[in-house]
């Protein structure tokens, strides 16, 4: 792309807009940031701007003459300003699509609704320990378009949300994962059937030499990319597959370029990564497709730290696990976080509701949780669902919650944080939900 001189907007002023405008800067191009925020919210992040950025607070609606519109995630691609930037036949993109088209590094594209950010930082760390140079970004924290100031690298590993896929058109992954898919930011898209699309588009331009790892397990991602000329390489914690990467019992088995062998035992993983099983075998995938030694990847495995607020071990008090499952703010991130365990939980859930059907809950809770203890905007909500089929009480407070959820518990139970729920009803985000839960239950006493 050619962009000096060029008037390009950039809407939205967090991490994401100011790595894109400031990277436009540097391309010689008249770059202005918009946000719908006033100046007062934003003052950090204009701080990080550079001198020749242009911005305007208060008011998003991109410029009429700009050529050229890159969004930040968190802007809804339909949003109303948008609309005379459409009708004028402006382009309008995502950082993502804006970055892959400066990017000459294979990209690895790691999405799916649950467990991205782990299995992304997998991958970057297996090719790391077989000599390779890769780093990862994306929706993980660090902008793609950030990444292209890291000079170059072997691959770059990126976590894609359906956000960033909503303007991206021209993106072609090496190797492209999708973890699961189940229903969530409907408040967005609207309906189901366009989430699974935006989740499709990682693999639209793959072509015979590349590959697309999908899980096996999971009804919504099984059967994708039949028409894709990429090669499917299927994952799964449940069967014995032909071809892919599976367990036998408690072993993890590679069946690969017909070759079959064994990688590891379960039981040789902490306690925390156990809980990870369905992260770490698509990351194997990647690994040996890139053809990353079995030595690497276990140790890999062996020093990799188990992200915060993702299944994350807090501590054992009287025989009872506390975990932190911040993250999980959706049904399917719930449901993975239930089925984790085989003993009895005690849930805190709710939240701010992103207009979830919390139905497909109803029949596995009734199996997994002994108790529930509810937060936030949503315990109405999450009532309805209960019909009497277990214990519940209410709390105006993440303390109380989760004393509320230690006088339940018993040796050998689980008390688990995995809200279902965005968090901002009640806390800034998910990381400021799972450290409140995280210092509550450092301090509490055993009996």
């Amino acid at each position: 792309m050619e962009l000096k001189n060029k008037i390009l907007c950039v809407i939205g002023l967090g991490k994401t807009g100011v790595a894109a405008a400031n990277f436009l800067s540097r391309q010689g191009a008249r770059v202005t940031v918009t946000d719908s925020k006033p100046r007062a919210q934003l003052l950090e992040p204009l701080q990080q701007l550079r001198a020749d950025v242009k911005t305007r607070c208060e008011n998003p609606e991109p410029s009429s003459d700009a050529e050229l519109i890159v969004l930040s995630p968190g802007v809804d691609i339909h949003s109303s300003f948008l609309e005379n930037a459409k009708r004028a036949g402006t382009e309008i993109i995502s950082e993502i699509e804006l970055a892959n088209r400066f990017n000459t590094v294979p990209i690895i594209a790691v999405s799916g609704t649950n467990g991205k950010s782990t299995c992304t930082s997998l991958v970057a760390e297996m090719l790391r320990g077989g000599g390779k140079t890769a780093q990862a970004g994306g929706n993980l924290g660090v902008p793609f378009i950030s990444l292209l100031d890291q000079g170059n690298a072997d691959y770059r590993v990126l976590e894609l949300s359906s956000f960033q896929m909503e303007a991206t058109s021209g993106l072609h992954p090496i190797i492209s994962v999708i973890l699961n898919i189940s229903p969530d930011h409907m408040d967005r898209h609207k309906n189901f059937k366009t989430y699974v699309g935006l989740k499709e588009k990682i693999f639209s331009r793959q072509t015979q030499n590349d590959f697309l790892i999908l899980n096996h397990d999971d009804p919504n991602t099984r059967d994708l990319g039949k028409n894709c000329a990429a090669a499917r390489v299927l994952f799964s914690t449940q069967a014995e597959l032909d071809e892919g990467i599976f367990l036998r019992g408690s072993k993890i088995i590679a069946r690969l370029k017909n070759d079959e062998r064994e990688m590891m035992s379960l039981q040789s993983l902490s306690k925390g990564m156990r809980w990870q099983t369905e992260n770490i075998l698509p990351a194997i995938a990647v690994a040996l497709l890139l053809d990353v030694s079995r030595a690497a990847i276990l140790q890999a495995l062996e020093n990799f730290a188990v992200l915060e607020h993702r299944l994350e071990w807090v501590r054992t008090i009287d025989g009872i696990d506390f975990v932190n499952d911040s993250k999980a703010t959706n049904i399917g991130s719930v449901q993975k976080s239930l089925n984790t365990f085989d003993r009895p939980i005690i849930l805190i859930a709710g939240g701010k509701d992103k207009e979830t059907d919390f139905s497909p809950l109803t029949s596995l809770m009734k199996k997994k949780v002994k108790h529930l203890v509810l937060i936030g905007e949503t315990r109405d909500k999450f009532k309805r669902i209960l019909n009497g089929s277990f214990g519940y009480e209410e709390s105006d407070s993440m303390e109380e919650a989760v004393h509320l959820a230690k006088a339940k518990a018993e040796d050998g139970d689980v008390v688990l944080l995995a809200p279902a729920c965005a968090s901002f009803d009640m806390f800034k985000d998910y990381k400021d939900r799972g450290n409140c839960f995280k210092t509550i239950v450092k301090e509490l006493e055993g009996r």
